[in-house]
Order: C-alpha cells, then sequence, then structure tokens
C-alpha cells in the first residue's frame, strides 16, 4: 500500500510537470506538494531496503540504470515540448544515497577495527557491522586504514555528485533518507507495534524517524529564511515530506513478492515518465 500511495502521488506530478497548462495556480502547487510526498514514501522504503537488501552495490545499481531510462525520457520531453524539469529525476538521489551509507558505514567501522586491533590473527573475515550494514561490500576483507579511506571517498563522492549534477532535492534529499536509515536502527527492546504490516517496527522508531526528519526541514526552512539564495532550492512546500511519515506507518507495506518481481519494479517510474510522454506527443 505503500508503494501505492506512492505511485499515486508520482502519477499526479508528473501529470502536472507534463501538463502544466492544465495545472494553474492552486492545482500546480498540489501537483508540486504530491512529487514531495512521492519522493519521501519512497525515500523511506529506501532507507528500509538498505537495511533488508543482501547486496547494496546491486541495490544502487538498479536505482542508478533506472534513473539514468528516467532521464533519457525527460531530457527528450524537454526538448520535445519545452519543459522544465528541476534538477535530475529522484532516483539519482535515492542511488546517492546508498552509496552514502555505504561509504560512512565502512568508515565508521573500519575505525572500530582499526582501534580495536578486531581484524583476526588467522586472517578470517570478521564481518563487523554499523545500523546493520556490512563494513565491507561484497564481505571482501579490506585493511582498515584502506577501508577509512575508502570510506570517506565514497560518502564524499556522493555528496559531490548530487551538488554537481543537481540531482532532485540535493543534500535535503541525501540526508533525509540517511537520517530516516539512522532512526530505523535496531531497537533493545520490545517495541509497541503501530499497526500489522507497517514500515516501522515500532512507535518508537516511527517517533525517532519523525523527530529526525522534523529537525531536518525545520533547518532547512530557517537556512532558507537567513540566505534569500536558499529559497529558491528550499520551498515551503518541503514541509509536506513530514506527512510521508504517519502515512507511512499507518499503511501496511506490500507483501512480499518474487525477486523477479521486485526487479521489475525498478521500471516504474521510467515506464511512467514513458506513458505521460507518449500521452502528450499524441493528444
Amino acid at each position: 500500500m505503500i508503494k501505492l500511495g506512492g505511485y499515486i502521488f508520482t502519477i499526479i506530478h508528473l501529470a502536472g510537470s507534463f501538463f502544466p497548462s492544465a495545472f494553474p495556480g492552486t492545482a500546480g502547487h498540489l501537483s508540486q506538494i504530491s512529487g514531495h510526498l512521492a519522493f519521501a514514501l519512497f525515500a523511506l522504503l529506501i532507507a528500509r531496503g538498505a537495511r533488508r537488501t543482501s547486496n547494496h552495490f546491486l541495490y544502487f545499481v538498479r536505482l542508478l540504470l533506472a534513473a539514468l531510462a528516467t532521464e533519457v525520457i525527460l531530457y527528450a520531453a524537454s526538448l520535445k515540448f519545452g519543459l522544465y524539469f528541476a534538477g535530475r529525476n529522484a532516483l539519482f538521489t535515492y542511488a546517492a544515497s546508498i552509496a552514502l551509507i555505504a561509504g560512512i558505514s565502512m568508515a565508521v567501522g573500519c575505525y572500530h577495527d582499526l582501534v580495536a586491533h578486531a581484524v583476526p590473527a588467522g586472517g578470517e573475515l570478521n564481518k563487523k557491522i554499523l545500523f546493520g550494514v556490512p563494513v565491507n561490500p561484497g564481505n571482501y576483507r579490506i585493511a582498515p586504514a584502506t577501508g577509512i579511506i575508502l570510506g570517506l571517498a565514497t560518502a564524499g563522492l556522493a555528496l559531490f555528485v548530487v551538488l554537481y549534477f543537481d540531482f532532485a532535492y540535493g543534500l535535503f534529499g541525501l540526508f533525509y533518507i540517511l537520517l530516516a536509515f539512522v532512526a530505523m536502527r535496531e531497537s533493545s527492546g520490545p517495541q509497541r507495534r503501530i499497526a500489522g504490516g507497517s514500515l516501522f517496527s515500532g512507535i518508537g522508531e516511527c517517533a525517532r524517524t519523525l523527530l529526525y526528519v522534523t529537525a531536518l526541514v525545520a533547518a532547512a526552512v530557517l537556512l532558507s529564511f537567513f540566505f534569500k539564495t536558499l529559497r529558491a532550492w528550499i520551498p515551503l512546500t518541503y514541509l509536506a515530506t513530514l506527512i510521508a511519515v504517519p502515512v507511512a506507518a499507518l499503511l501496511p507495506e506490500n507483501p512480499p513478492r518474487s525477486p523477479r518481481f521486485r526487479r521489475l519494479l525498478y521500471a516504474v517510474l521510467p515506464v511512467f515518465c514513458g506513458l505521460f510522454f507518449l500521452i502528450r506527443l499524441f493528444f
């Protein structure tokens, strides 16, 4: 149900983007808010997926391929119809967030190894965990000092490409996913369930996520008030991303699907964009 809600908001946003004349005034603002809600809902799913996936590299690659396919369609639409799309599509931001999470996890985990001399003398793999993510991608054995350098470089590169290539939601989107990921850490004690099939494991995890993202949104809005140049990058409509947390808490997750079906879901946004392109082209 969370994905379904995200798809509905995505369709509304794409309709406003491909047919701006049909969404004047308030309708246009509602289309933008729908886009923010769609981004935030899928951002929470990405944060949860980063904890569950067994192969973060493949997760990153699939998101990147879907982002490239989507961007080709949007670029063609901007040339053909003179449409404007703010920044690169959000799938790039999702992919960059996976790289950021992996980089930080590798650097901090390897630092712990270095301080504690945790690498076994026999050379066998000792899989260290930070926030539920393996330190070494693919479980390859990396010396702690090398892992720190590679981890920091990966995280730094993720930040750089988001800014340089103007990915959707920029650093705000990147930190939104990172903070949601940190908030979804495992709790030591039992938690009260919110609802059956909820994205969050309990009320405490949901409250922690809401607290973290609220702090991020508040900081972003305050910065936009103090620095006029940021107002175009941090609109007040970003406040709508806060609604995604209670929505995700109450809507049940989709039941588990086969791996092949889950891989097909990466193609949903490119397909949506392609359909709107064809509708605009022929109608």
